[in-house]
This record gives structure tokens, sequence and C-alpha cells, in this order.
């Protein structure tokens, strides 16, 4: 194992079945690090360090919600977190003066989506209506939730505490800093009617292609539940939406995309019609919350400052695009009425 000794010996001792185990590090997780985890002759498990930056309390928000998801009926697989040998799903650790945390998850099969396979597309849709189904269940009361909700811009990432600063924080041009504030203004007048007319609810928050795997077409295992939370149902719809079909004017198939993955959601479930009528508002919502966070990332060192001013003028060019498409884009490619 290529890991410090610390960390060796806790997982040793904490799972004894990883003594002859080899890891593999992975591309994925950007605010933790893994590794494949091969144990012969032939299982497989996924070993998570979450850094000391990330919130314990959050991560046994997320082994709680896997742990209840686990005793329902999914047609899926979902990680659900291993017990160690004391008992408990997440083992501390400390390693050169700094706190870690471990988690041992099952190593899922399958294949990450395509996100131009509409037919996996629409296999995306119905499974995010089944999951959906299931994770209304848990914690209906909110009691349990430890993110704030996306609306609420200011709370959104601990470094952006002003969202109408954002514009000069990264230097565009004139035009285009009053284009950011106006969307954030409306966003921010806006999101309180959100959050007090549309289904609230817990929601995976992260489901994006490379959280999907796919095999003959079919969803078979949803992944990184991490940044699961209590939010609005729609936002969670929406915010897969926009990362699978990206901008019409970077994808040619956007309506097919759009229109794929909302007739496999709506087999399996229906949005209200207050969902509907607030589509295009909580797109903006999604968008400008994910500017903020993107933000965030960059003045912490974590990202780059032109890849988050490029996200910022694509949604400049995207928020007008809404406004103007909004009709035809409800009826003709949601499907909504």
């Amino acid at each position: 194992m290529s890991l410090p000794e610390p960390i060796k010996r806790v997982i040793i001792e904490q799972w004894s079945f990883l003594a002859e185990a080899t890891l593999e590090p992975t591309a994925q997780g950007s605010s933790n690090t893994t590794y494949f985890v091969h144990v012969p002759p032939d299982k497989q498990f996924v070993l998570k360090l979450h850094s000391a930056t990330t919130k314990t309390a959050q991560i046994y928000y997320e082994h709680s919600l896997l742990t209840f998801l686990q005793h329902t009926e999914l047609p899926f697989s979902i990680p659900v977190p291993i017990h160690a040998a004391c008992g408990e799903t997440l083992i501390p650790v400390e390693v050169h003066g700094q706190f870690l945390m471990i988690a041992l998850l099952p190593r899922l099969v399958g294949q990450i989506m395509d996100r131009r396979n509409l037919n996996q597309i629409q296999s995306a849709g119905s499974a995010l209506a089944k999951l959906h189904d299931q994770l209304a269940k848990f914690d209906p009361q909110g009691q349990l939730a430890q993110l704030p909700f996306w609306g609420e811009l200011a709370q959104i990432h601990p470094r952006v505490s002003d969202p109408l600063a954002i514009p000069q924080m990264l230097n565009l041009g004139l035009e285009e800093q009053q284009q950011l504030a106006q969307l954030l203004n409306e966003t921010i007048e806006v999101a309180p009617h959100l959050y007090k007319t549309l289904p609230i609810q817990t929601i995976h928050a992260d489901y994006i292609a490379p959280n999907i795997l796919v095999e003959s077409d079919r969803v078979v295992g949803i992944l990184d539940f991490e940044y699961a939370t209590r939010d609005l149902r729609l936002l969670d719809y929406l915010s897969s939406l926009d990362q699978f079909a990206s901008f019409p004017w970077k994808e040619v198939r956007f309506g097919d995309i759009v229109r794929a993955f909302s007739m496999g959601y709506q087999v399996y479930s229906s949005l209200t019609k207050a969902e509907m009528e607030s589509a295009i508002s909580v797109w903006q919502l999604q968008r400008a919350s994910s500017l903020i966070y993107w933000t965030g990332w960059m003045i912490e060192g974590k990202g780059n400052r032109q890849k988050v001013t490029d996200a910022v003028l694509e949604t400049l060019r995207f928020e007008p695009w809404l406004k103007f498409n909004q009709e035809a884009l409800l009826i003709n490619t949601l499907g909504f009425i």
C-alpha cells in the first residue's frame, strides 16, 4: 500500500481483510482522495480519505443516508459504507499533525454513462425519479441536513459571503459585471418565493455523468452522495440536465438530450405545476449558485480563474437564451404543459 504508515496501520486494524490489498489511485473526487482497493482473488473496494477541511457531520449524514437507502427498493446499487472492526463507518487517523477521516466502500460494477447517449440519458432520468421517490422518505423534516440551501447564496461558500462582489473578484468587463450583478440580484430576489412554493426534500445534489454507472444503457449504480442535502427537488433535476446538455450553442443535440432525460423522469414521477412554472427561475438559481461555489474554490486556490471566468461568460449567454426560449423549452423540450 503506497500510503503513510499511520493510515496503513489503521486500515489493517479496522478492516483486516485488506492486509494483502493493493491500492490504485483514482482520478475521482474533488474534495477527497480515493483509491481502488484490490483484494485477492477478486474482491474490490474504494478507500476514501476525507481531507481535514471536510465537515465530519456531513460525512456522517452521507453515511446515514446511504444506510437508509440500502433498505429501500432501488433497482440500482449504491456505495453503502462498510463498518470497521470498531463498529463505525468513519475512522479518524492523524498524519503529520493533520487528522484525516477514512471510509471503506464497495466498488460498484458498471461503466460511467455517456452523456451523449440518448438511451442512457433517458435511463438516467428514470433512475433519478426512482431515487427521488426514496430520498423523499429520508429526513422529511430536514432535521439532519448539514448544508445550507443552494438558494441561500451568501452561505454557499465560506469565502464568498457577499455574492454581489463576485463581478469585481473575477475582473470582468464592465458590461459583463453589470449582467452578472443583474443575474445575482434577480436570483436573490426570487429565491425566497421558490423555497416557499416548491417541493423540498433530500436530494443527491451531484447527479452527473461521472457519478452514474450503466450497463447495456441501463443505470446500475449511483455514486458520490457527499453533497446530498435537503433542497429543492427541481434543483436536483435541473442540475443534472445542466451537466448532461451543456449549453445549446455547444451541444448540437441539446434539445434531444433534455427531452430524453425528461421523458425518462416522467415515466416514474411528475413535477408539480408550480415546479413546471418555475423551471426557468430554478435553472438560473442553479447556474448562479454554481458560479458562487466555483468562485469560492478559486479563492481557495483549488480552481482555475480562467475556467471560472469562462463559466460566467457562458452563463451570461445562457440566461437570456433561457428567457427567450422559455415557452419552447418548457413545452416542446421538457414536455411541461
